[in-house]
């Protein structure tokens, strides 16, 4: 049996020492060009470019390239400390030309098992460094990355500036995506969409949030509660769902106009003691509502309040916009402190698109493969094995692509939900597939895509040991700004999309200089179900790409380009 692709129905020490010390998880938004070249630590063989590693004192330091185990990247830098007794162990990035009497802030993302700190080098002319510590007792995090940012202004003599992020004990730490900007005038903060944001504001009897609603569908039980506790504030929604079957249920305010071609940033803040699902609705010019899935929530316990953000586009017909939770299982949410503020994409050095199919490889050889090949475009085929596997006539039609030069990607074995394995059943999955393909087609097979687009933290983590990247069906651009190579985003070609979403999307795409990643299933010249394309609609479509002049490239060739210039 051929299996669909998941996307929910309904519904981010001087007298002019300043300094200022945050953890997070969200990304802080920059206010000037990053200073640090190879930031991401992308670039480089046996150790970063442009990264040096240094100790001093009576300890042992072991330093690390760690491969597939970046923060939205797929490389970073550790330092290990044993046999400690005096001094400290880092990697740092190449000095930095700065300005004096300047204020600059600095982050980068961590692990570690013990409390590090941060201390920043000013150099003068002649090359004499100032430490000056400026983040004190760093909080471990063994599993999650965190952000540190600190704000250092330079003294008057100073010429160039790092900042080492070090370990003093016994411990490890490791760290990625590290960030020196200039800061500028702090522009004003973005208007927010959300109505009754933090559902202060009430009405009728019994009391409920102003502009907000409930909403639920399919055989479930759903409970709602206006709650006397917030995040901040007295007020927050909770949602409880119990005998749950199938559909939803969720709290969402009111849909608001947004301008139509615009990105914003949706946060919201959160606890729960289920993994919830994020999706916007569009309601359009019609009349007719169409979902966005943003991807999922990753919950690191019940008792904190945790924050989501993340972004999303509204299309050239949405007359209107809400975004909100929903839960699809037995659980509780609670949610508080709302926004949706406008956000600009950082994109690339130009645009790229790339092809990907899922599970098509019943007519896909004669409807997608010759045409592909006439318009000398390169795809990226993923296959679950289980509907090859000692099917001669089904491996025939693997190497034909292969032949052809386009890539394999692994998509399973049997197309399971990977959330819901074990974890020997996981890995079977991932690595039999890979296995298969690769004594197959006698290539190396790097790309994963997981089946239903169904994924959590767990399973993204056994996906990093045998795959360079995992592109999922969220929907969305990548761009340097929301870059994460095990969660790529995508559009999602269904029977239903029409010729003028898909050059919407290609046009989107173009303008901000993004890697849009389309994912098609079976092109048939039948009647298509809801995850296909009718064949003839596949020609306008590759006929609209062709003449759009945009390069397409195979998702592994793209990912060659783009990752470098994180």
């Amino acid at each position: 049996m051929r299996k669909g692709l998941w996307i929910p129905v309904s519904l981010c020490a001087a007298l002019i020492l300043q300094v200022a010390f945050i953890l997070q998880s969200p990304t802080a938004e920059a206010a000037g060009p990053n200073l640090i070249a190879n930031p991401s630590l992308e670039n480089g063989t046996t150790a970063p470019n442009n990264w040096i590693k240094n100790s001093w004192g009576q300890n042992t330091a072991t330093f690390t390239y760690k491969k597939n185990e970046g923060y939205q990247s797929s490389r970073s830098v550790r330092v290990q400390l044993s046999n400690y007794v005096s001094g400290d162990a880092k990697w740092y990035f190449n000095a930095v030309n700065v300005e004096p009497n300047t204020t600059y802030t600095f982050s980068d993302y961590y692990k570690s098992n013990k409390k590090t700190k941060a201390v920043a080098v000013s150099y003068d002319a002649a090359g004499a460094p100032t430490y000056t510590d400026i983040a004190l007792n760093i909080a471990a995090s063994n599993t999650d990355w965190k952000q540190v940012t600190a704000k250092y202004t330079t003294l008057a003599s100073t010429k160039k500036l790092s900042v080492f992020h070090v370990i003093e004990q016994n411990g490890w730490l490791q760290i990625d995506k590290a960030s020196v900007t200039k800061d500028d005038v702090v522009p004003p903060t973005p208007a927010n969409s959300v109505p009754n944001p933090s559902v202060e504001a009430s009405s009728g009897t019994p009391a409920m949030p102003t502009s907000w609603h409930t909403g639920s569908w399919g055989s479930n039980t759903p409970a709602y509660e206006y709650v006397n506790e917030g995040r901040t504030g007295n007020r927050s929604v909770k949602l409880t769902m119990s005998n749950y079957v199938d559909g939803d249920a969720k709290w969402y305010f009111e849909p608001q106009q947004l301008e139509k071609g615009k990105d914003y940033r949706f946060s919201a803040w959160y606890k729960t003691n289920t993994i919830p699902n994020v999706v916007v609705r569009y309601i359009t010019s019609s009349g007719t509502d169409r979902y966005f899935g943003m991807p999922r929530p990753e919950p690191n316990g019940t008792t904190n309040w945790q924050q989501y953000s993340d972004t999303f586009s509204v299309p050239e017909d949405a007359q209107s916009v809400t975004v909100f939770f929903f839960l699809s299982s037995n659980g509780w949410l609670q949610l508080d402190d709302f926004s949706v503020t406008p956000y600009q994409t950082v994109g690339f050095s130009r645009p790229l698109v790339s092809l990907t199919y899922d599970d098509g490889f019943e007519e896909n050889v004669t409807t997608v493969l010759p045409r592909l090949n006439g318009a000398n475009i390169k795809s990226t085929q993923c296959y679950a094995t289980q509907f090859i596997e000692g099917q001669p006539a089904q491996v025939q039609n693997v190497m034909a692509f292969k032949n052809s030069g386009h890539e394999i990607c692994s998509h399973t074995v049997t197309h399971p939900a990977l959330s819901q394995l074990n974890t020997a059943d996981l890995t079977y999955e991932l690595t039999h597939s890979k296995q298969y393909l690769e004594s197959t087609v006698g290539l190396p097979v790097t790309s994963f895509a997981s089946p239903f687009g169904d994924y959590n933290a767990a399973v993204n983590n056994e996906i990093k040991k045998y795959y360079r990247s995992h592109r999922t069906v969220d929907e969305g651009y990548n761009s340097k700004d929301n870059f994460n190579i095990y969660k790529i985003r995508v559009q999602n070609m269904q029977a239903t999309t029409t010729l003028a979403e898909f050059q919407g999307w290609i046009n989107k795409a173009k303008a901000d200089k993004t890697w849009l990643v389309f994912v098609y299933h079976r092109v048939t010249p039948g009647e298509p179900g809801q995850f296909d394309t009718k064949e003839s609609d596949f020609v306008q479509q590759l006929n609209a790409l062709v003449a759009s002049g945009v390069t397409v490239k195979t998702y592994n060739e793209a990912l060659n380009e783009v990752i470098p210039q994180l």
